[in-house]
């Protein structure tokens, strides 16, 4: 099945020495989804707000992610970001590959490879912890502490970035989050801190499609003060 979806927001980095590909390849916390799962989703972002929306695709990236489950504990998946029609970008400005292993019902360590492609020369590899605390039937908190290292995510030190992420399930059709993304590089842990709120929510549409929307709100960091939306289709099946 063909996806239509329209993603507007903003990529946050942390700084000029860090690269703009993620550090892991899947943009949502999910923990492994069992034996044959797979899930796709493709959308826009932009790396800042345009002054018109005339503008909007000079400063869009096109994104793509897909990723399945060959074992009932391992996930594996892909992350493509497209230029197509941005000035200095290259058609396919960046592939990030990798996978989550099951550690327990609410664990995964994690392990991403940015691939020297597109506007990226150098690899990168990432590495990180996934969390979730259950708390009722309703509420859970999740957390991924991920560390990058290797040029192609960072020219010098450690890429540190931890995610806090409140969730709760108001039904099966509506989910709301409260993302807390903060980012440094052991380089410069002050100058080098982006810290980036982004709540949104989730609704079903049924046939494992579900629609992601939400803010994107820079607290800290080179981008403070802007504001970017998102809005995207994803495809569980």
């Amino acid at each position: 099945m063909h996806l239509l979806c329209v993603l507007i927001g903003m990529v946050v980095l942390v700084d000029t020495a860090v690269h703009a590909q993620p550090l892991s390849y899947d943009p949502y916390y999910v923990l492994p989804g069992g034996p044959g799962y797979t899930s796709v989703d493709i959308g826009v972002r932009t790396k800042a707000s345009p002054p018109t929306l005339k503008e909007l695709k000079d400063v869009s990236d096109i994104v793509a992610m897909a990723k399945f489950n060959p074992h009932a504990r391992f996930e594996m998946g892909a992350h493509l970001t497209f230029g197509f029609f941005k000035d200095g970008s290259s058609n396919l400005s960046s592939i990030v590959v990798g996978g989550k292993y099951q550690l327990g019902p609410n664990r995964a360590a994690t392990a991403s490879i940015a691939l020297p492609a597109g506007d990226i020369p150098d690899p990168g590899l990432a590495v990180g912890l996934m969390q979730t605390a259950r708390i009722g039937p309703a509420f859970r908190f999740n957390t991924r502490l991920q560390v990058a290292a290797l040029k192609g995510y960072a020219d010098e030190g450690l890429v540190g970035d931890l995610l806090l992420e409140p969730a709760m399930v108001f039904s099966e059709r509506l989910s709301a989050y409260l993302d807390l993304v903060i980012t440094s590089n052991t380089s410069d842990l002050e100058d080098n801190l982006s810290v980036r709120l982004e709540p949104n929510f989730d609704i079903g549409l049924g046939d494992g499609m579900v629609l992601n929307a939400g803010v994107s709100v820079d607290l800290q960091g080179d981008e403070q003060e802007d504001v970017g939306l998102f809005i995207v289709l994803l495809r569980d099946m």
